[in-house]
C-alpha cells in the first residue's frame, strides 16, 4: 500500500549558511539553560540538513560519494557544533564553550533538502546518540560514517563524543531491501588509512536493515573485520520482515548501542521543571494509544491506532494541574507547531499551549472533556473548525502531494485491495488532473477528522485534539485544499448528502470562500484510498493482536465505502454516456 511520502524543499546554500550563522550569533547571547541548549541542537539539525543537500547534489553529479570543498567544510563545522552540544549536555546546560561559525565555501546554487524524519516525527535526539557513543567499546581509533539524510547531524555528534576526526556521510541507493553505496577512490583511501574502529550511524533499522548493511558490507569487502564495526541505530529491535536469516544473524552479532534514552520519564522531569514547576508525580507515558484509557476506560470501545506511528507523549501534573507533553519536532518544526497551537487556541478551537521545551510542546490536558457520543455529529461546529483553520493557516503552493501523486496512491491502493477493474475506474480522474491541480488553494489542513479526535469541554465548547501534526506527518498527503478536511469529516461522520451540504455551508461561512465541488468529489476517493492503505499497512506493522483487529476493522470500513463510491461513480459515468 502507498502511504509514506518524502518531504523536501529547494534551498540556496549561501542563504541557509547565513541563516545558520545569524542563529548562532543569537545563541551566543542567550543565558545558560535548556532554552539555549535546544536552540543549539536546532542549529545542528539545520546545518545537518544543509550538508545532506550539498552532499546529495555532489553525489547526483558524480554518482559516487567523495570529498568536495563545500561538504568538507560543512563536516568540519558540524563536528565543532556537535562538540558544543556535547559540552552543553554534559554540563547540565551550563557551558557550551566556543560556538563555531560556518565559513564561506564554493556552494552549489540550489540543493534539495530532506526532512530528517527522526527529528521531525519520532522523538529521536542527537543527545541520545551522544550517550550511546560513550557506551561503545572500541579497539582502535574511531572513524564515524553517517548515513544520509539524518546521519549528517548524528554522525557529527557521535564523532564529537568520541573525539574522532570529522565523519564522512554516504547515500545508500538501489533496491530499498538491498541497498549499496558508491565511494570514490580518494574517500576510500582516506577512510581505510590506518587502524580504525568504524561506527555506522543512522536511524532505524527499517524493514530490511539494508542501509546499515550496505556500509558494513562495503567495509568488510575491503578487509575490515566485523569486530571492528559498530552500529548506532535508533531502536533495539531487529530489521523487519524483508531481512533474510543471514542479515538477522549478522545484526545480532555486531556491536550495537541504541540511540535512545533509557529513562524517558526522568528526562521529561529534567526538561520541564523549569517550564511548569516541579512535577507532582512521575510522568505517565501515554504514547502508543495509552491515552485512550483516560477518555475511554472500556477497551471494547477504543478507536484503532497504530502505536508505531504515534508521537511520544506524556501526561504530567504540576501544582495539581494536568499537562500533556507531546513531541512536536526539534528546531524550526517544533517552533512552527507552537505557533499553530497558539493560533488555534486563540479561536477556541484547540487546547491551550503553555510552551515548547526542546522539541516537546506543553498544552493543558483536557481533564474534564468527554469524547463525542457514537451518534453525535456537531456539523456546524466542525464546519467552523475547518473553515476557521483554513483562514488562519495558509500554506505554500508546493507543500503537499500533487493531484498526480494522489492519483498514483489511489491506483496503487485500489488495485491491491480490489483488483484492476476498480483501479481503472479510479484512473478516470487522470484526464482531469491538470484542472483539479489549478483549483487547489493549499492550507495547513488537519488531515485527521476522526470522531475520537473531538472532545466536548465542561463549558460545552468543541475542542479538536491532536490538531497540529498531520499536515506534517511522515506520509504523502501534506497540505491540501480545505476540501480535503471536508471530505475527511464526511467520511468519519458518515454524512449523507443533506448533512454534507450543511457542513459545506458552515465551512464556506467561516473560511470566506467556496468549497470546490470537483475537488471535494475527488478528495473523497483519495481520502478513503489513503486511509485504507494506512489501515492495511498499520495492521501488518502492529504485533498486538487486539490492536491489529481494530485496525483491520477500520480498514474494512474504508474499503466498503471506497468500493461503493467507485461503483457509483462508474454507474453515473455509464449513464451519462448512454444519455449523451
Amino acid at each position: 500500500m502507498l502511504v509514506y511520502g518524502d518531504h523536501h524543499e529547494l534551498a540556496e546554500p549561501l542563504t541557509r549558511a547565513r541563516e545558520i550563522n545569524r542563529e548562532l550569533d543569537s545563541i551566543d547571547k542567550m543565558p545558560r539553560g535548556i532554552g539555549r541548549h535546544a536552540r543549539l541542537v536546532g542549529a545542528l539539525v539545520k546545518a545537518g540538513k544543509l550538508l545532506q543537500g550539498v552532499a546529495d547534489a555532489a553525489f547526483a553529479e558524480a554518482e559516487t560519494d567523495g570529498p568536495t570543498p563545500s561538504a568538507d567544510a560543512l563536516n568540519k563545522f558540524l563536528l565543532e557544533l556537535g562538540a558544543a552540544v556535547c559540552r552543553s549536555w554534559d554540563s547540565g546546560f551550563e557551558d557550551v564553550g566556543t560556538i563555531p561559525r560556518l565559513t564561506a565555501a564554493d556552494w552549489p546554487t540550489e540543493v534539495e533538502l530532506r526532512v530528517p524524519e527522526g527529528f521531525a516525527f519520532y522523538a529521536l535526539y542527537p543527545e541520545a546518540y551522544l550517550e550511546a557513543a560513550q557506551r561503545l567499546k572500541l579497539d582502535a581509533p574511531p572513524r564515524v560514517i553517517g548515513i544520509r539524510s539524518i546521519g549528517t547531524s548524528l554522525a557529527a555528534i557521535v564523532a564529537a563524543a568520541l573525539g574522532a576526526p570529522p565523519p564522512i556521510t554516504v547515500r545508500p541507493f538501489g533496491d530499498p531491501f538491498s541497498r549499496e553505496i558508491a565511494v570514490d577512490h580518494l574517500l576510500e583511501r582516506d577512510l581505510l588509512a590506518g587502524d580504525a574502529h568504524y561506527v555506522i550511524v543512522d536511524e532505524g533499522p527499517g524493514q530490511s536493515g539494508s542501509s546499515f548493511a550496505a556500509v558494513a558490507d562495503w567495509l568488510q569487502e575491503r578487509g575490515v573485520p566485523s569486530e571492528r564495526i559498530a552500529l548506532l541505530p535508533s531502536h533495539d529491535g531487529v530489521p523487519g520482515s524483508a531481512a533474510n536469516g543471514e542479515r538477522l544473524r549478522w545484526w545480532r552479532s555486531v556491536q550495537r548501542e541504541v540511540g535512545d534514552f533509557p529513562d524517558w520519564p526522568a528526562l521529561v522531569d529534567r526538561f520541564f521543571t523549569a517550564a511548569i514547576g516541579p512535577l507532582d508525580e512521575p510522568p505517565t507515558d501515554v504514547s502508543g494509544g495509552v491515552w485512550r484509557r483516560f477518555h475511554c476506560p472500556d477497551e471494547k470501545h477504543w478507536p484503532a491506532t497504530v502505536p508505531a506511528w504515534e508521537r511520544r507523549k506524556f501526561l504530567v501534573r504540576s501544582g495539581g494541574e494536568p499537562f500533556l507533553v507531546k513531541f512536536a519536532g526539534l528546531g524550526r518544526i517544533g517552533e512552527e507547531k507552537l505557533r499553530i497551537a497558539q493560533a488555534l487556541h486563540s479561536e477556541g478551537l484547540a487546547p491551550k499551549p503553555v510552551g515548547l521545551v526542546h522539541g516537546f510542546l506543553i498544552e493543558r490536558w483536557c481533564d474534564n472533556a468527554a469524547p463525542l457520543g457514537s451518534g453525535e455529529a456537531p456539523i456546524a461546529e466542525i464546519g467552523r473548525y475547518i473553515g476557521a483553520r483554513a483562514k488562519l493557516l495558509p500554506a505554500t503552493t508546493r507543500s503537499g502531494a500533487s493531484i498526480d501523486a494522489l492519483l498514483a496512491m489511489i491506483r496503487r491502493n485500489v488495485s491491491l485491495e480490489f483488483g484492476d477493474e476498480l483501479a481503472r475506474i479510479a484512473a478516470a480522474w487522470e484526464q482531469r488532473a491538470g484542472d483539479l491541480e489549478r483549483r487547489i488553494v493549499r492550507v495547513r489542513t488537519d488531515n485527521k477528522l476522526d470522531r475520537h479526535e473531538w472532545l466536548r469541554s465542561k463549558s460545552g465548547a468543541l475542542i479538536k485534539a491532536d490538531a497540529l501534526d498531520h499536515h506534517q506527518a511522515h506520509d504523502l498527503i501534506g497540505c491540501q485544499d480545505l476540501a480535503w478536511d471536508v471530505a475527511g469529516a464526511a467520511v468519519q461522520f458518515d454524512l449523507d448528502q443533506a448533512r454534507l451540504g450543511e457542513l459545506v455551508g458552515s465551512v464556506e461561512h467561516w473560511a470566506g470562500r467556496e468549497v470546490d465541488p470537483a475537488l471535494l468529489d475527488f478528495y473523497r476517493i483519495a481520502y478513503l484510498a489513503f486511509r485504507l492503505g494506512h489501515a492495511r499497512l498499520g495492521a501488518i506493522m502492529t504485533s498486538d493482536a487486539a490492536e491489529a483487529r481494530r485496525i483491520s476493522r477500520s480498514g474494512d470500513r474504508y474499503a466498503a465505502e471506497l468500493q461503493h463510491l467507485l461503483e457509483r461513480t462508474s454507474a453515473a459515468t455509464r449513464l451519462d454516456s448512454l444519455v449523451g
